[in-house]
């Protein structure tokens, strides 16, 4: 009768957004720790563990600055500061900017890398159209405001030169206003389309509010130069060109209030008449509740899960929303609210292991550095590797042309200025990261670190080999103790313990095969005490290959 009763009682809890304000022990820290980072290791779970969400959340959302810079393997120059390049091509340094923040996510314990993330997948741009300085000043830019304020990185993505570029931004003009970044301000970035309830009106705005903003947005230019440095930022930014801006009153629809922003008289136009517009615009935009509700529901499904019901939008994207609204946007005051709920922990019902834990596809880029993170893998740390190796082979024709590519999450060669699918795509959002198309590159890459075999659909390998037979020696409580290393590895590694068939199907099918316990720790002993590794070497590494494949192990 309890399990028969048990789904009609579920249905009478309701999505909660109050603190859960309990110690979080090892499964809730790991599944926090995967939501908010590149993945955990074993002590960091073990660290917070012992904390309740606010703690854990106090030093996730504890971001510093980046402190390095790209380095040209070439000639060890960190080259981006200067506007002269040091003589690599420059398609090579697009993609050495890129790996230097691929590297900084791999070695992050904080919440910035899945933030930057977040921010690019949001105010996506494509590193085709500029060089690599502007790259390297779009990633300062959303690097700055990883957890601040989105309202004020709307304002500095306006004057960013790699989005100006982009989205055309520099061709803008008041006779000719471009209306490219207008709309995808609007659509993409900001308030979000609503239901369309006319022609060219979307409820949250209409066409002519995209060609009112084109001309708010007109007059601003490409320039790499140091002397256009935002105050705030430190980053350079596109020059205001008082001739090319529109002279016109800007008159927005009924969404935004028939709004004017109001251009001074052609004499008195200046960059900081400019200036004011665009502060006006931003203004008048995030002053809508409707773009607070938007980038919460970003937030929810990027961290949280794909499916928004109706009593998650009222109880858990609305208080997101009122806490974004009332805090300038600063984006830890919706992560917070969220990250310490009880929804978040799937504590809001009678079940808590039904529906969030373990509920949401890694990207590769997440299952790539969970395993490198949990294993501690670092190309830096294995013998003969220069610079050039590093940067080279492991990250751009390794992990970035040769995983992230074929997986469909290269960083920079966007299909589309709405970004990844699996972000944006209804119905299946991040599940379009798991199809027949992209699951090879995510099953290889065990065999890579093992073996240093060749990435397959590429020339490339990552340069390394992982020694699993070490690690599980310096890492594993008792190795020799069969039980022991089969649930201490699943434990830590699967979102959820696994019943005890599924753990038989690791111990005894994978790990042991022929072999009893015994034998297993006799074969142990004799490896620790002779060196001979011919039996349990093999064993570990299909236990390590076979927890990589694993379903679960794509779960988040």
């Amino acid at each position: 009768m309890a399990d028969d009763f048990l789904p009609q009682l579920k249905l009478t809890f309701m999505p909660d957004i109050s603190p859960f304000t309990g110690v979080l022990g090892n499964r809730l820290a790991a599944y926090l720790l995967r939501r908010t980072t590149m993945g955990p290791s074993k002590a960091q779970i073990l660290s917070f563990a012992s904390l309740t969400p606010q703690q854990a959340l106090s030093n996730l959302l504890n971001v510093s600055p980046i402190a390095n810079s790209p380095i040209d393997p070439a000639t060890n120059d960190t080259w981006v500061n200067v506007v002269a390049n040091q003589g690599t091509d420059d398609v090579l340094l697009r993609d050495y900017v890129v790996t230097w923040m691929l590297d900084n996510f791999r070695t992050d314990n904080t919440i910035r890398s899945k933030m930057i993330l977040f921010l690019h997948q949001n105010w996506m741009v494509d590193e085709q159209v500029y060089n690599s300085h502007d790259l390297f000043d779009y990633l300062k830019t959303i690097e700055f405001y990883a957890v601040g304020s989105y309202k004020s990185l709307a304002k500095k993505m306006t004057r960013q030169n790699a989005m100006l570029i982009f989205l055309n931004g520099l061709q803008s003009t008041g006779n000719n206003p471009n209306e490219n970044y207008g709309r995808e301000f609007l659509e993409l970035f900001t308030i979000g389309r609503g239901p369309q309830i006319g022609v060219g009106d979307y409820t949250t705005y209409t066409e002519d509010d995209i060609k009112a903003a084109a001309k708010v947005f007109s007059g601003y230019q490409y320039d790499l130069n140091n002397a256009n440095v935002d105050g705030e930022t430190a980053v350079r930014h596109g020059k205001a060109t008082i001739s090319r801006h529109s002279n016109a009153v800007k008159t927005f629809s009924p969404a935004f209030s028939n709004t004017q922003i109001n251009q001074p008289p052609p004499a008195s136009v200046s960059q900081a008449s400019m200036a004011a517009e665009l502060d006006s615009f931003v203004n008048m935009v995030f002053g809508q509740l409707a773009t607070a509700k938007n980038i919460s529901r970003k937030l929810y499904r990027f961290f949280v899960h794909r499916d928004i019901s109706a009593a998650v939008e009222t109880d858990i994207i609305s208080p997101m929303a009122d806490a974004l609204y009332a805090n300038n946007y600063q984006l830890s005051s919706a992560l917070n609210l969220l990250m310490q709920s009880k929804h978040f922990y799937d504590l809001d019902d009678a079940n808590a292991t039904d529906n969030k834990i373990g509920a949401m596809v890694k990207s590769p880029l997440e299952s790539f550095y969970n395993t490198m993170r949990f294993f501690d893998i670092s190309p830096f740390t294995f013998p003969g590797n220069t610079p050039t190796t590093i940067w080279s082979t492991f990250y751009r024709t390794g992990l970035r042309n040769g995983i992230l590519e074929n997986a469909q999450m290269n960083f920079f060669f966007t299909t589309s200025v709405a970004g990844f699918p699996a972000y944006y795509l209804a119905p299946k959002y991040d599940r379009n990261w798991f199809d027949a198309s992209t699951i090879t590159q995510r099953y290889y890459f065990g065999r890579c670190f093992l073996e240093g075999k060749r990435l397959p659909y590429s020339n490339s390998s990552l340069g390394i080999r992982f020694d699993f037979l070490l690690w599980a020696r310096n890492n594993i409580s008792n190795a020799g103790n069969g039980n022991m290393l089969v649930d201490e590895l699943l434990n830590f590694l699967l979102p959820e313990i696994p019943n005890t068939a599924r753990r038989d199907y690791f111990l005894k099918d994978i790990l042991l095969g022929s072999l009893s316990l015994i034998n297993w720790q006799n074969e142990w002993n004799n490896y620790i005490s002779t060196g001979n590794s011919t039996v349990v070497k093999p064993r570990l590494e299909l236990l390590f290959k076979a927890i990589l494949y694993a379903q679960e192990y794509q779960l988040q």
